[in-house]
């Protein structure tokens, strides 16, 4: 007789604690929050996928950050480059009206390449040749198109050998020989325009 009455309140105690289970399910299912058995059975995965999340964002907010510095330091380069042309063009105009003179690189009289090479020596310390055709092997040949200020202008056609340099609106200050000394001149239209070879560049664009 009390085994029989056992069995029943064994049963019974199954029954409620399955109950009570399920209500916890339910409860936890409305609350949005994982109940003790979904969190003892949460999978490994779910876990990867959040720090996978979190990483994106990370990586993608330092991609963001990474391309603002570059196009900031892009940005300061280009204005760098644009203040030493107009430095180059500056030092230029100040030699103009010096003498000519053979074989002169300044600071007071001056040949056409001589010219180009003291400019260049004072605003960025680069030493060119004292020799056009060397200086237009050292540049980067462009088209008139592609020309701005503080490129140099070469003149070979014909026997010349000339150089300039350019600043800007088709003119280039240049020293131009005896009796002339260093003047603005055309690029065309000119007899120097009749011995125009090219327009090489040693800055970056």
């Amino acid at each position: 007789m009390r085994a029989a009455v056992r069995l029943p309140l064994l049963a019974l105690l199954l029954v409620v604690t399955l109950v009570s289970g399920l209500l916890a399910l339910s409860r936890s299912a409305q609350a949005g929050q994982p109940s003790a058995v979904q969190r003892a059975g949460t999978p490994a995965h779910a876990t990867v996928l959040v720090v996978t999340d979190r990483s994106l964002v990370v990586a993608r907010a330092n991609t963001a950050v990474s391309q603002r510095l570059q196009a900031t330091a892009k940005a300061i380069h280009v204005a760098q480059i644009a203040a030493t042309r107009t430095k180059l063009v500056s030092v230029a105009r100040k030699q103009l009206g010096d003498r000519y003179s053979a074989g002169s690189s300044g600071p007071n009289a001056f040949d056409c390449s001589g010219l180009t090479r003291y400019v260049y020596k004072v605003v960025t310390g680069r030493s060119l040749p004292h020799n056009s055709h060397a200086q237009y092997s050292r540049v980067k040949k462009i088209s008139r198109k592609q020309a701005k200020p503080g490129d140099l202008v070469f003149f070979f056609r014909g026997g010349a050998h000339h150089v300039g340099i350019y600043i800007g609106n088709g003119r280039m200050i240049d020293a131009r020989g005896y009796g002339e000394g260093v003047k603005v001149s055309p690029v065309s239209g000119s007899w120097w325009g009749r011995s125009y070879s090219g327009m090489g560049r040693i800055l970056p664009a």
